[in-house]
């Protein structure tokens, strides 16, 4: 058993606590509450003096592709630099054909794999939805991703999407105490058969899913109206021309419902061009929302309409999404970016929640996301030269000088990071 002590503790679900404690026992928290009285209630518990620090839960990376974590490097290394002006098809023609020209293999892609993994519990994160297309590597997510890792269904050939199948059914039959679910990935590169395959396969099985919608007009305008890049460019490029012989004059998230697609365990990502009646149609099918603002700017896909999301009551959470479309994955650099990307729709309470509680419940963990008796020990832990006072405590949370003090990250009670051994090493 030990007692966390330090300046602040911050549960999410209650207040703050200055000169707090956190007491765990394994994977486990036992007990939060103020420091004098867990050290009399726990005499027994090997203390550790956290002194002026902020101690609150890991965060939750709701989206994620770490597999292109090395992307900036795999352009460099094949001379394609970063458009000035690209929308969301040119850059995603970009991504396949740097793939293509660097030879990404299934080493090269575990290897940014365990990089983006790495970057993502440093700067505090501790849960992360991640989706995964390649297949050489699942032992090592399987043994390493804290979090559920989405195995990436897509395409029109039904011999292809049915091989992804059977790679989910393969990790969940070796690794079954690992989490495990499908990432149909997207209306516009999956036909309506199988989509709703898709959904017939992971609703039999219980496995929950993600999945891209409405992420730019590219897609509405190909999904909808049938035209645009995507018919013009993305289409032939990929040999998938002869799929455009059935428009379906229809916008992304009705595809989705058609097939079968928005139900709770569904994790919607995006997000950013639906209208108020769809909005309130993900209300009430009860599925969350992962919005990715810095995502959505750097690919010039349009602005989440969060304050009909938060009339409707949607649940929110953040993700950073990957390094081919962000500058690092940092959720705490996501919070602040989000606080002036929403122009102030968004207060401090609510990013904190997103990113904690929000992405959690986003997920299906009940135990995660917050601090308190009977949660899971995934904590985080920041260290300044100075802290702030309790009345701007929520303030100081919001800013993205907060990933360069994270100094400790614990994950079910065990340490994945610690700053001061990395600096000592």
């Amino acid at each position: 058993m030990k007692l966390f002590r330090c300046r602040y503790i911050v549960p999410i679900r209650t207040d703050p606590i200055e000169d707090g404690a956190l007491v765990i026992d394994q994977e486990r928290i036992v007990a939060v509450g103020p420091a004098a009285e867990l050290a009399a209630r726990y005499p027994q518990a090997d203390m550790v003096n956290l002194g002026d620090s902020i101690l609150l839960p890991a965060f939750v990376n709701a989206h994620t592709h770490l597999e292109l974590s090395d992307f900036p490097q795999w352009a460099a290394e094949v001379h394609s630099p970063e458009p000035e002006q690209a929308g969301f098809t040119s850059w995603l023609l970009r991504l396949i054909r740097v793939k293509i020209a660097r030879r990404v293999n299934g080493e090269a892609s575990k290897a940014s794999w365990l990089n983006g993994l790495r970057q993502s519990i440093r700067s505090g994160t501790g849960v992360i939805a991640d989706i995964l297309s390649e297949s050489g590597f699942y032992a090592t997510v399987a043994e390493q991703l804290p979090g559920r890792c989405y195995i990436e269904v897509l395409g029109h050939d039904p011999v292809r999407v049915h091989l992804q199948w059977d790679n989910l059914d393969h990790c969940r039959e070796h690794w079954p105490t690992s989490q495990w679910g499908a990432a149909p990935h997207a209306p516009y590169t999956l036909s309506d058969d199988l989509l709703e395959q898709s959904y017939r396969y992971t609703s039999c099985r219980h496995l929950p899913t993600t999945v891209h919608v409405a992420e730019s007009h590219d897609e509405i305008e190909f999904m909808h109206q049938h035209r645009g890049p995507m018919v013009d460019q993305f289409y032939p490029f990929v040999g998938w021309t002869p799929f455009l012989d059935k428009p379906r004059h229809q916008r992304p998230l009705p595809c989705l419902e058609k097939a079968g697609a928005l139900r709770p365990d569904t994790l919607l990502v995006h997000g950013v061009h639906l209208n108020r009646d769809e909005i309130a149609t993900v209300a009430e099918s009860g599925c969350s929302m992962v919005l990715c603002p810095r995502s959505n700017a750097k690919l010039q896909c349009g602005v989440a309409p969060v304050a009909e999301y938060l009339a409707a009551g949607v649940n929110l959470a953040l993700g950073t999404d990957s390094l081919a479309s962000n500058d690092s994955l940092s959720i705490w650099d996501e919070m602040a970016f989000a606080r002036d990307w929403f122009q102030g729709e968004l207060s401090c309470e609510q990013l904190l929640h997103m990113a904690t509680v929000g992405g959690a419940k986003a997920m299906g963990f009940d135990d995660l996301g917050y601090l308190g008796a009977g949660s899971r020990a995934t904590f985080q832990v920041l260290r300044a030269e100075q802290s702030p006072v309790r009345s701007q405590l929520t303030e100081h949370l919001c800013h993205s000088e907060r990933t360069n003090e994270v100094s400790l990250v614990v994950i079910d009670g065990h340490i994945r990071y610690d700053r001061s051994i990395e600096e000592g090493a």
